[in-house]
């Protein structure tokens, strides 16, 4: 028994699992499903074949996915196995930064991959915010690389470049690693090292810098921060009390299951405090100013996931009594704490979950994309039959969002969109375009006047002449 506790404490395998766990659970939703899942994974493979013969810089991520696609990779493949690696990276190098740098023990270590890996914010985050995951991943290795301590000119190098990444990928983290930068700047001129304060400063700005510039390379113009605010009171249906309750219950049904134990694990830290304040200050702007408030305010709370995974794991760290009292509790609590992640994972769904209040901000499945795994299965076959197709008049309606963007990815003729049931206006205003032939993608029996070219299970390809179509 010694020598397998000996064997486990091992850092090297502490290391291990906490890249093969996260990577193994994120597999599965995957491999449950024909497709990529993610709503807005099909609009990265979009963007990525756009920006494919373009010089725009932004969206970053998807400039990097077009470079790829010009090489002839199938993006579809492979965005397959990019999430769950980078899902695996981030508990990786979370768990990388609580042992060597908060000084964890191995158990504690493992406690949090634990959570972690079956948190379901961090679940939802990796379900299709892949650049967000892309930039977590650098924010996480600017953190190891803990820049406050012993701040080398390589280490600043290595600090600029990571910043410069991370402001070209997403806004959120953007905002995070200001707000740290601003917050060691603060320490620093507090301390009067004034040398470190106007590094941290230019560190914080550089991302801005990056983001503007980025922003005026690809659209010719700079950034427009005005839309980052939002009056929620003019676009509020209901009343204030009506908004107060939406964002108090959205925050419990995505953190219900640490909730209680972030106040007895919270901890001081030079890098998750500024993070989890800054993305607080944002998500509670909806509520104490809701005329002047941030946009997308929901996703500056989901955000805070990570610290609060932190906290979490150390409150149950912390637990006192005997050493079977604090197994039990400690196992007790993971269960608990985890049924929310297992039960999106689409393998079963033992528990009606408070996140099932809110399935469209976190999904009660993650086995699911824009539309059912087979639905988009057979509009990815229907569209290979069209690419057969020798008329390069013809183009191609079906729904939006549910298959448009698969098809947009999968074949160069003009796609017309509907979103009600109906594609009867979209053809018409095909036709009326100039569209030679006009295929639809769409239920069977859901099309009058058009002839069924090939069917995949419920969905039909039709094809419908430009004759025909003015007649109805």
């Amino acid at each position: 028994m010694t020598r397998w506790r000996v064997v486990f404490k091992s850092d090297k395998v502490v290391y291990l699992l906490s890249f093969l766990i996260p990577l193994a659970i994120r597999s599965i939703p995957e491999l449950l499903s024909p497709v990529p899942i993610g709503f807005d994974t099909a609009i990265y493979l979009v963007q990525a074949k756009n920006l494919s013969s373009k010089p725009a810089i932004l969206p970053f991520f998807s400039k990097i996915l077009s470079i790829l696609y010009s090489f002839g990779v199938d993006l579809i493949v492979l965005m397959k196995i990019l999430p769950p690696l980078f899902f695996a990276t981030t508990v990786f190098l979370a768990g990388m930064y609580a042992r060597m740098r908060l000084g964890w023990s191995w158990r504690n270590t493992l406690i949090l991959i634990v959570i972690m890996t079956f948190s379901a914010a961090m679940l939802r985050m990796s379900w299709d915010l892949h650049r967000q995951s892309v930039a977590t991943i650098l924010l996480l290795a600017y953190l190891y690389m803990d820049p406050w301590k012993n701040l080398t000119t390589k280490k600043v190098v290595t600090s600029f470049i990571l910043i410069m990444f991370i402001g070209l990928l997403q806004e959120l983290v953007l905002v995070t690693v200001i707000a740290i930068n601003f917050y060691l700047a603060l320490m620093a001129l507090k301390k009067k090292m004034f040398r470190r304060c106007l590094i941290f400063i230019m560190l914080a700005a550089t991302p801005v810098i990056c983001y503007e510039v980025g922003a005026y390379v690809t659209y010719a113009r700079p950034a427009d921060p005005s839309g980052v605010f939002a009056d929620l009171l003019g676009a509020w249906s209901g009343g204030y009390a009506d908004l107060v309750s939406y964002k108090v219950g959205i925050l419990v049904a995505t953190f219900w299951y640490v909730l209680p134990l972030v106040p007895l694990g919270f901890f001081y830290d030079k890098y998750f405090t500024p993070w989890v304040t800054a993305m607080l200050a944002g998500f509670l702007s909806q509520i104490l100013t809701p005329f002047f408030a941030v946009r997308l305010g929901d996703r500056w709370m989901l955000y805070m996931a990570i610290p609060l995974m932190f906290y979490a794991s150390n409150a149950l760290s912390r637990l006192n009594g005997s050493r079977r009292f604090r197994t039990v509790a400690i196992i007790s609590a993971l269960i608990i704490v985890c049924m929310s992640g297992f039960s999106m994972l689409g393998v079963v769904q033992p528990f009606k979950l408070p996140s099932n209040l809110y399935v469209g901000f976190i999904p009660s499945t993650m086995v699911f994309s824009t539309a059912k795994p087979e639905h988009v299965a057979a509009v990815i076959s229907l569209s290979h039959v069209i690419n057969n197709v020798t008329d390069k008049n013809a183009c191609i309606v079906t729904h939006d969002p549910w298959f448009s963007y698969w098809v947009r990815y999968l074949t160069d003729l003009e796609v017309y969109s509907f979103s009600g049931n109906s594609p009867g206006p979209a053809v018409s205003r095909a036709v009326s375009e100039g569209c030679g032939e006009v295929y639809v993608i769409w239920f069977k029996g859901q099309v009058t006047g058009g002839e069924i070219l090939s069917e995949e299970g419920q969905i039909a390809l039709y094809r419908i002449s430009p004759t025909k179509a003015l007649r109805q």
